[in-house]
């Protein structure tokens, strides 16, 4: 009985050690500075001062169309609409960019969304990832469009495949009325095993 009891008391003490050891990892690690590369999506000030009326809506569908075309479709599962800013705040979202005479269009799904009604810029967040001119795919936490410069950016690192393969950069720029795309910020080739 001596021998179990001695045994059960070894036992909890080397738990009671491995606990506090284990706090004080954890400890350790919240007080490690957060990442500084990784970029916050912008916030474009869209909804400022006193937001308003707000519309839930399920299954939100936008269409700004320019002539007989419709240019952009966004699809989203869920909206917050705030009729007195021309805002909507989305929840799985899918934007299509229909190409045109001047310029290549694009696709992007993401998990949530900012879109300015008004311009037809938008903010996309979480998981986005879509595919632009010529095919070529892009992955990044957040990616945002510039409707008055037609620009699809992001400040975020962002994975970029293509025929020719993968590539990382720092982020990277889509002038969709140009049809060219600037990788930034120390891009390096992915190495496939």
């Amino acid at each position: 009985m001596g021998n179990r009891s001695t045994r059960i008391a070894r036992q909890r003490s080397q738990g009671a050690r491995a606990a506090r050891v284990g706090g004080i990892f954890l400890l350790w690690l919240s007080l490690l500075p957060a990442p500084s590369s990784l970029a916050e999506a912008p916030d474009l000030k869209w909804l400022e001062g006193d937001p308003g009326q707000v519309l839930h809506v399920e299954g939100m569908t936008f269409v700004a169309s320019e002539e007989s075309e419709n240019e952009l479709v966004l699809h989203a599962a869920r909206a917050r609409f705030f009729p007195d800013h021309q805002v909507a705040d989305l929840e799985d979202v899918h934007v299509t960019v229909a190409p045109g005479p001047d310029r290549t269009g694009f696709e992007m799904r993401c998990e949530s969304g900012r879109l300015n009604l008004a311009t037809q810029s938008f903010v996309a967040q979480g998981r986005v990832g879509g595919t632009i001119e010529g095919g070529r795919r892009f992955e990044a936490r957040w990616v945002a469009y510039d409707d008055e410069d037609r620009v699809l950016y992001t400040n975020e690192p962002v994975l970029i495949s293509d025929r020719a393969g993968s590539y990382r950069g720092g982020g990277f720029r889509y002038f969709v009325d140009e049809r060219r795309f600037r990788l930034e910020g120390g891009a390096s080739i992915v190495q496939e095993p």
